[in-house]
């Protein structure tokens, strides 16, 4: 591994968050600087004007704190890429790769000759072998290469936001868990199993929705709906419990999705079982939303925390931690190996 410091950088739906990490001993990290701030409405990987909005953003956070590194990685957002879990016969890893040149097309949604993709195997058994592709166009990878370059800095990865934030919130050894990262406009759910990401899949229900949900019952306008989602959450201690009764739907559909996702898994192995849900994303610092899913599931869910292998100063810590699950695919993303 590098000892030289490289940036995570998480271009989300509502916020792009920065985090520069420096490897030290005994697999820890020590931050060296963070960040964080609004992203501009609308699409802009389609939209010059926005992605020229995006990269001024970049640079200006980049030089509030304080970055030293050029080195970034960055990640795609899971709505926008195509992930396949794929059964094959037993082959070589060098057969795989042969097989899935001729194969491919088969089973992505974009043209081969458009189309940036990549597979790792995940499982062999004498029955044959797993493999998890995923796919993504290449205007998609250069818009990603584009801003991280025009901001001044160097693309040295480019992963999916979902293996990103495993490696940041699951220990390397767990048995399998449940990595459910509750974003603004979308719902990510990933098993890890033994350290790799084995299956991937989005939910199109998020944080907007609980706010929405608010906005509703409450009459209210979005600004105030999203303060009393982050300040209450489901507790029903406040507001004669409205907030609980608006939002409960929304989790309760993303809580059935996780479930199907589960219980998919589950059925194509025979033996596996998952015990516990770790939860991540801006959504994961709602109040009561822990318990809430938890019952929903009928599993353990416990709050992902990203600087678990990361050594923060006392400042650090009162500034981060509080939100940390906010973080966490900037943080996975810093930690990747070269």
């Amino acid at each position: 591994m590098s000892k030289l410091p490289k940036i995570g950088l998480d271009i989300g739906s509502a916020a792009i968050k920065l985090v520069e990490l420096a490897p030290i001993s005994g697999g820890r990290w020590r931050l060296v600087s963070a960040g964080t701030a609004p992203k501009p409405a609308g699409n802009w990987i389609d939209s010059p004007s926005t992605q020229v909005a995006v990269v001024n953003i970049i640079t200006k956070l980049a030089k509030e704190a304080g970055v030293r590194s050029k080195r970034v990685a960055t990640a795609l957002p899971e709505e926008l890429i195509s992930t396949h879990v794929l059964e094959m016969p037993v082959l070589s890893e060098a057969e795989v790769g042969q097989a899935l040149l001729w194969q491919v097309e088969q089973y992505i949604p974009i043209p081969v000759d458009q189309a940036v993709w990549s597979y790792q195997i995940i499982s062999r058994s004498s029955a044959g072998v797993e493999v998890l592709l995923a796919a993504a166009s290449r205007s998609l990878v250069d818009a990603y290469h584009q801003v991280v370059e025009q901001a001044g800095f160097e693309t040295v990865a480019i992963e999916t936001e979902l293996m990103a934030t495993a490696r940041s919130i699951v220990p390397a050894g767990a048995a399998t868990e449940v990595v459910v990262d509750v974003g603004a406009k979308s719902t990510d759910v990933g098993i890890v199993s033994r350290g790799q990401m084995v299956f991937a899949r989005t939910i199109p229900t998020a944080g907007e929705a609980f706010t929405r949900a608010v906005e509703s019952v409450l009459g209210i306008d979005s600004s105030q709906a999203e303060q009393y989602k982050s300040a209450y959450g489901f507790a029903e201690s406040y507001l004669g419990g409205k907030l609980n009764t608006a939002m409960k739907p929304v989790l309760a559909v993303i809580a059935t999705e996780v479930k199907k996702t589960i219980d998919f898994y589950v059925s194509k192995h025979p033996g596996e079982s998952v015990k516990l849900v770790v939860l991540s994303g801006g959504a994961a610092a709602l109040p009561e939303i822990v318990k809430m899913l938890s019952e929903m599931l009928g599993l353990e869910v416990s709050i992902g925390d990203p600087f678990s292998q990361v050594d923060l100063d006392e400042k650090q810590k009162k500034i981060l931690l509080p939100g940390g699950a906010f973080y966490s695919v900037a943080v996975g993303l810093a930690m990747r190996p070269d």
